[in-house]
């Protein structure tokens, strides 16, 4: 409720357009970086979302954090294996396949059946996988809620006095946030 009301005041002074939507729902890994108040806030109130607009508005991410991103989430250049079995066709990364099959289709001719131990399979053809998807987007999404949520930390700590005994319970700053008395 804290959040919703310091957004509420905030899309006032900087005279937001606050649109009565209907509520959103965020994906796992946005609520995930948001922290569950947050991200409960931003779904239910017009006003959190329009001054999550205008705060991070200008928010970009670094060249040095695409960079890492992609070094950190890119998978080394595979191939595609086209394979029939027993049962049908299928597609498999090589290193998906048990190590022995793998090994025999391998060193194969494209079309002969192979079968090591209870796997039988033939190996069609092979080409390279698919580059994975541009993650500048994914990258800006998360530039943007973090930014936020920092922004949002700030005004917390510099607008609003709890009362005392109202506090959020698990606040480490207060003496029973273990509920241990």
């Amino acid at each position: 409720m804290l959040t919703e009301a310091l957004c509420e005041a905030v899309a006032a002074e900087r005279n937001l357009a606050v649109e009565a939507d209907a509520p959103v729902h965020l994906d796992q890994q946005a609520a995930v970086e948001f922290g569950s108040i947050t991200a409960a806030a931003y779904e239910g109130s017009a006003a959190v979302r329009a001054v999550y607009e205008a705060v991070t508005a200008g928010v970009e991410p670094t060249e040095h954090e695409l960079a890492h991103y992609r070094e950190m989430t890119t998978r080394p250049p595979s191939v595609v294996w086209h394979l029939t079995l027993p049962d049908g066709e299928c597609e498999a990364a090589p290193e998906t396949l048990p190590r022995a099959l793998a090994e025999a289709l391998r060193k194969s001719r494209r079309g002969e059946w192979v079968t090591v131990g209870t796997w039988t399979a033939t190996l069609l053809s092979e080409e390279p996988s698919a580059p994975g998807p541009d993650t500048t987007a994914t990258v800006h999404d998360a530039a943007r809620r973090v930014a936020f949520t920092r922004w949002l930390d700030g005004e917390r700590a510099a607008r609003l006095t709890l009362v005392e005994g109202l506090e959020h319970p698990g606040d480490p700053a207060q003496p029973d946030n273990h509920h241990r008395h």
